[in-house]
């Protein structure tokens, strides 16, 4: 028989999942892939009735013959959506709750009174409905973070239960919390990285709820038959390094309770919950805030990747628009300062600085130009790639007053040698208000390796020289930026004015031409459709007869910018002539396609217009469509059969789509 003695390692770095010993509020076994009882608590008597002489190397079957069936531990029904099954069992005469789950190759069996089960089990439903339907009416993951902290004070009764969110550096935020009259409360306070070290996170990402039921009691060794340690990480039982017992101490708590927020697949932070004296939480209990957690943390997912989509859609929006004003301009001094302000926008840079064709450019309360060029300098050394980001400035140049405060924040984007663009953001100065004093937080004894910290008394420290971290999708923008600048400046200035319309920016007839040549040979080699659209507002004249020819030239750039607006990026549209348009559609899904944005440009074209003497006009605008390979063969015939179908549109009554048919 083998003892597995605790892993008194430095907290920091020790396999906690590993520590060989269980809380006594419960007892443990664990069954071999036959049924066989490998390993036992110490206290298993004590609640079982049995030494662990008595089970150690016995077939399940044979010690609890009063629970069969099931004949086997794998033939127990599973309820709930947790990964560790519940049942109520009796044995003995004594009634308990039964928790399983399967570690690898072993069973894990554990323990406990059943408490208030019943109760909670009856309300589980709807405490989860009323949970969700609170969720349906938060619009941040912040509102949804701390919904779930008031049903975990709900389901709990602690004396204080804590929203602590996990910063970029892993140090904590309290950014809510519920206390009981006459306790303490951290709102606002930080809790440096180490109070929860990674190899603590680790075990927080898959557990992601935690009981110790009193941090003053003994616990009890597991003995095993076999010498290899047992992973303990998703026992409800599984007792805690030292050094977090001594932290619960200092803190004046007896017992905790922590259920992990996992949003994204990350470990977004914590809903942590003290008590000043011995709490237990039932299975039940416990076992509802998990699934809690889990329901918030997958709106906030949710919500996430809204704010995500939403956010590339911006940075989308700005690459069309950068490369509809190339097209229709070339690169000018004028582009520039309109682009830099626009990527500043949508960067949320606080300034910008760009050089093309050896010409520097800046936007906003940028850096002086000594400074510029020593931070250009430290950006070279440090860039492994044609992109690079940092939200502080470090070496020398973090002594230099002009960058820290007008660019802790910096986003480098290599156009080429020469060419190349940096956004800015400012320095962000603020005071954090630490729970306890961060220098207070690691130490070595001989036991432990980590001191826990003595004193949680509120320590203010002014942070310096740091910005807001650029996110993932400023860096995906930003690769995305430098691949359409790439693409575009090379050649557009040549191009610029054979295929441009002067008056919308828009591309001609020569556009139009190369577009349908391009989308129609890769859609003969990729199998797609292509869809080819036709637009000629209905009675245009009378607004240049009436207004004036400058007039009806503005209407018609609003209302290119009205269709542009509407279009993917791989979308071409150009000015015919006069008042006619054509939209080319490459690698569309379906033909329907042509007619859902024929519908939407329907609405964007004839939506009242107000002109710059403040009279209000409404146009209509007759469309027709045609789709390769369906309606046609080739280009020639796929411009004529969207010619003949919108010419069918107003043959009828115009202001209408029609997609081409044999009969159009």
């Amino acid at each position: 028989m083998t003892t597995h003695p605790p892993v008194f390692d430095d907290c920091l770095t020790a396999q906690l999942q590993f520590m060989g010993k269980i809380q006594t509020h419960g007892a443990l076994l664990i069954a071999d892939q036959n049924d066989v009882i490998v390993a036992a608590s110490s206290n298993v008597a004590d609640w079982l009735g049995l030494s662990t002489h008595d089970v150690l190397g016995r077939p399940w079957m044979a010690l609890f013959p009063e629970l069969h069936p099931p004949s086997s531990l794998a033939d127990f029904p599973i309820h709930g959506v947790s990964s560790v099954h519940l049942h109520t069992v009796n044995i003995r005469g004594q009634r308990l709750v039964m928790a399983r789950h399967r570690a690898r190759n072993h069973v894990i069996i554990e323990f406990e009174n059943p408490s208030d089960t019943e109760l909670i089990s009856s309300n589980r439903g709807a405490i989860l409905a009323a949970c969700f339907g609170q969720l349906a009416r938060v619009e941040t993951e912040q509102q949804a973070a701390e919904s779930l902290l008031q049903f975990i004070a709900l389901v709990t009764g602690y004396d204080r239960v804590m929203l602590l969110q996990f910063m970029p550096d892993w140090h904590g935020k309290v950014t809510a919390q519920i206390t009981k009259p006459g306790i303490q409360g951290y709102l606002h306070q930080h809790f440096p990285a180490n109070d929860i070290p990674e190899n603590a996170r680790m075990l927080y990402r898959k557990k992601l709820q935690r009981l110790i039921a009193d941090a003053q009691a003994t616990t009890a060794d597991i003995l095993c038959t076999r010498s290899d340690p047992i992973d303990l990480t998703f026992a409800e039982l599984r007792a805690v390094h030292p050094a977090h017992i001594q932290y619960m101490h200092n803190m004046g708590i007896r017992s905790a309770f922590s259920v992990s927020i996992i949003v994204g697949g990350d470990l977004w932070g914590l809903v942590t919950c003290h008590s000043l004296e011995p709490k237990g939480l039932s299975f039940a209990d416990r076992q509802l805030c998990e699934h809690l957690a889990s329901a918030t943390g997958l709106h906030m997912s949710g919500l996430k990747r809204l704010g995500r989509a939403n956010e590339r859609h911006e940075h989308l929006l700005m690459r069309r628009q950068l490369k509809q004003d190339i097209m229709a301009n070339g690169v000018t001094t004028g582009l520039i300062q309109r682009q830099m302000t626009e990527a500043r926008r949508v960067f949320e840079a606080d300034s910008a600085w760009v050089c093309y064709k050896h010409e520097h450019y800046t936007d906003g309360d940028a850096p002086a130009v000594a400074n510029r060029r020593a931070l250009l300098d430290w950006l070279v050394s440090q860039q492994t790639s044609p992109i690079f980001s940092c939200n502080q400035i470090a070496g020398a140049l973090s002594a230099n007053p002009d960058l820290v405060k007008l660019a802790s924040g910096v986003l480098y984007i290599e156009i080429s040698d020469q060419d190349f663009i940096v956004l800015f953001r400012k320095e962000i100065s603020e005071t954090i208000e630490w729970a306890g004093s961060p220098a207070d937080k690691i130490g070595t004894d001989t036991n432990a390796g980590l001191s826990p910290r003595t004193s949680f008394a509120a320590w203010v420290e002014q942070t310096r020289g740091q910005a807001k971290p650029w996110s993932q999708v400023d860096l995906e923008a930003a690769d995305q930026l430098r691949k359409i600048m790439l693409e575009l400046t090379d050649y557009i200035a040549l191009e610029h004015q054979t295929l441009t319309d002067p008056l919308t920016g828009l591309g001609n007839r020569n556009m139009l031409n190369r577009a349908l040549e391009q989308s129609l040979g890769a859609g003969t080699a990729s199998n797609a459709h292509v869809g080819m659209l036709l637009i000629d507002m209905d009675h245009f004249k009378p607004v240049n007869d009436k207004y004036g020819h400058a007039t009806g030239d503005k209407v018609l750039v609003e209302l290119a910018h009205r269709m542009k607006s509407l279009l993917r990026e791989a979308d071409v549209l150009v000015r015919l002539g006069g008042d006619e348009f054509a939209i080319v559609m490459p690698n569309i899904k379906r033909p329907e396609d042509t007619e859902t944005l024929g519908h939407r440009l329907l609405n964007a074209l004839t939506a009242p217009l107000t002109l710059e003497n403040g009279t209000l006009i409404q146009l209509t605008a007759s469309i027709g469509a045609a789709v390769y390979p369906l309606h046609a063969k080739d280009a020639k015939a796929l411009m004529h059969h969207a010619d003949m179908a919108m010419y069918a549109v107003k043959h009828e009554s115009r202001n209408g789509f029609k997609l081409y048919t044999a009969s159009a």
